[in-house]
Formats: C-alpha cells, structure tokens, sequence
C-alpha cells in the first residue's frame, strides 16, 4: 500500500496557492478531509495483465533527446510568430516518429489559436481515449524552459515511445488497447484580455475531439527541483511544523471522485525518484474555491472528464517562474528526466487499463 502522506493540508494549501498566488484562503484548508499518497513509479513499466509472460513496450525515456527538444524551444513563444516557431518544431518531430499532426485553429472571442493534435490508435478498436497534454505557449519575454518547454519534451518523448513506429520494433511487445491522443495546447497563460486556457476551452468544446475520452493527464512545469534545505517555500504563517524543506517530488492533482488516474502515477512497490505526491481533491472544494480550476484541467473538469494536473510546484519552488531566467540550465535533468519517465509509465498504465 502507499504510504499516507503527513503532509496533506500543505499540498492543498500549495496547490491553491499555484492556482490563485495566494491569500486568506490558507486558514480555511484545515476544514476539509484531504489525504495524499506518497510513492514513485518504476522506470520500466511492465504493462502486461496478470502473470502472462508477454514482454514489456521499451518505456525508457531518453534524456539527451528531452534535452535536444529544450535546446529547440527554450526560447519565447508568445507571439503569433514565436508560436508558429514552436509549432513547426513540434510538428516535423512528431512525422519524424511516423505520426500524423493535426494543427486545430480555433477563436475565442477577438483571439485565435491553434492546437496540434494527434491520434496513436491502440490496439482494440473499440476501446477509449486517454489525453495527454501540455500547453505550448509562454508569457512575454519568459524562454519557458520549465514552463512549459519541460512538458513539451515529456510529451514529444511519448510521442516516440508509444509511436506505431516503435511499437512495429517491438513485435513480441504486449499491445496497448487504448487509443492515445497527445494535445499541445495554445494560450494557457493569460492573453491580453485577461483570459486563459483557451486552448484547452477550445479543444474540450469540440464533441469530435472528445468523443472516447475517458481521462486526461495535464502537464504544467515538471522539469524544476531544487535540494537546499529551504528551498520549497510554503505560505506564511502556516499552522503546521516539520515542512519538508526540500523540493524534489512530483505533484499529481485529480478529483477524488476519479482516483485511477492518481493511482497509475503511484506504484508502491518500487522506490525510485522523484516521489509522487498524489492529491484527490473533493468536488466540494472546487465549489468553494473556484479558482482551482486556473489551469488546463478545469475544461476537462467541467466536462465531467477525469483529469490530473501533474507539475513540479512552479512558482513554490521555481524562482525563475514567469520570467526570462526560465532556461534550460536551470532545470534539474535527473529530476526532469525522472518526471518524464513517471508520466510515460503511468500513461502505459492508462492505455491497457479497462474502464469497466
């Protein structure tokens, strides 16, 4: 079994802080009955069902590859031209893995956007979707290497791993019968106009894009660790004592009315690193505090779609957050190549996993 997390209040407390920047809404965390689970995941997963001696799918994660796609777009990708810059990097690396990207125009009031979309089939025709996403586009003047640049390489390197391509390498390899389908998301961060999110508005909108779906994984900033002593900052005055000082783990944020999502992140059995700090958080809550729903999981949320926010924190632990610090030399690789890992294996779990 995972092990209960004495730290539940500071999650909530630090993730609510991620959304809104902070505020009163710290004295009120005690009130509600949270709990998180701490553990990792393997760095191969075998996704076989039972004790069946098929051979595991090659889910290792390449870090000279995820650092080769930060040295890429590790530059500013705010306007319409940086964006399309981005976009034709992410587009020539997914044909080069034998894909077929879809880019998805959109316009929400007086802006326009564009998604990048695209479909690997599973095996079993007829089972569901799992998304996997992450937001392509950064604040003015900020490289995003963390945000999102790490997520963008996550998703790239999942791109390679679960291709047909490599898939065909593998022929003794058990299939995944999920269908999976990568999403880069446009204009997560706040527009001119004071919105956001919505590339992820746009997509949820579409009854063809999320025809199938049965879950989300969304992926914000998960490429930042930090291992002085201090160097996690929690709000003040906060009511608790023994705050781990450290900022090496990986957060994963779901509605506890969908914890199979959570739970594929947590694996007890193996103890590798980063630790993966699971988090359900009650429907209650996003009734009282709306401004949970500040990030790309919100539309999938208020679809009634499970998701789950993965991030390493952002600015809680990374001080170069919304700024042109944010470079590749300040991301921690074996953190970073770590996450990426986490979300490949727990993705691998998603695709063979049954909802019935």
């Amino acid at each position: 079994m995972a092990k209960r997390s004495k730290f539940f209040l500071i999650v909530m407390v630090l993730v609510i802080s991620i959304m809104i920047g902070g505020g009163p809404l710290y004295r009120l965390m005690a009130a509600f009955p949270f709990a998180a689970d701490v553990d990792s995941v393997p760095v191969a997963a075998d996704v076989s069902k039972g004790s069946s001696p098929a051979i595991s799918l090659d889910l290792r994660v390449d870090e000279v590859r995820l650092m080769a796609h930060i040295d890429a777009i590790a530059q500013p990708r705010h306007t319409p031209t940086q964006k399309a810059a981005a976009r034709r990097y992410i587009i020539t690396q997914l044909i080069d893995y034998g894909l077929i990207p879809i880019e998805q125009p959109y316009a929400q009031a007086d802006l326009t956007g564009t998604n990048i979309v695209v479909t690997i089939p599973g095996a079993d025709p007829l089972a569901e979707t799992i998304v996997l996403s992450a937001h392509y586009d950064t604040v003015e003047d900020s490289p995003g290497a963390d945000d999102n640049g790490s997520a963008i390489a996550t998703l790239l390197e999942a791109a390679r791993i679960f291709s047909p391509e490599a898939q065909r390498s593998q022929p003794d390899a058990v299939k995944l019968p999920n269908t999976l389908k990568l999403v880069f998301f446009d204009q997560e961060e706040q527009q001119s106009d004071g919105s956001g999110l919505l590339g992820s508005l746009a997509f949820t909108n579409s009854a063809e894009n999320m025809a199938g779906v049965k879950g989300a994984v969304i992926l914000d900033m998960v490429g930042y660790a930090c291992h002085t002593p201090g160097c996690q900052r929690y709000p003040m005055n906060l009511p608790l004592s023994n705050l781990p000082e450290t900022g090496d783990f990986l957060l994963a944020v779901g509605q506890s009315t969908h914890t199979d999502l959570m739970d594929a992140f947590v694996q007890s059995e193996q103890t590798n690193e980063p630790l993966v700090l699971s988090l359900p958080v009650p429907q209650a809550t996003l009734r009282l505090f709306p401004d949970l729903l500040r990030s790309d999981h919100a539309p999938f949320w208020n679809k009634s779609i499970p998701a789950v926010f993965v991030t390493d924190t952002a600015n809680f632990r990374n001080p170069n957050y919304h700024s042109a610090q944010d470079t590749r030399d300040t991301l921690d690789l074996p953190f970073f190549k770590g996450s990426a890992q986490h979300v490949v294996n727990a993705v691998a779990t998603l695709l063979q996993k049954s909802s019935t």
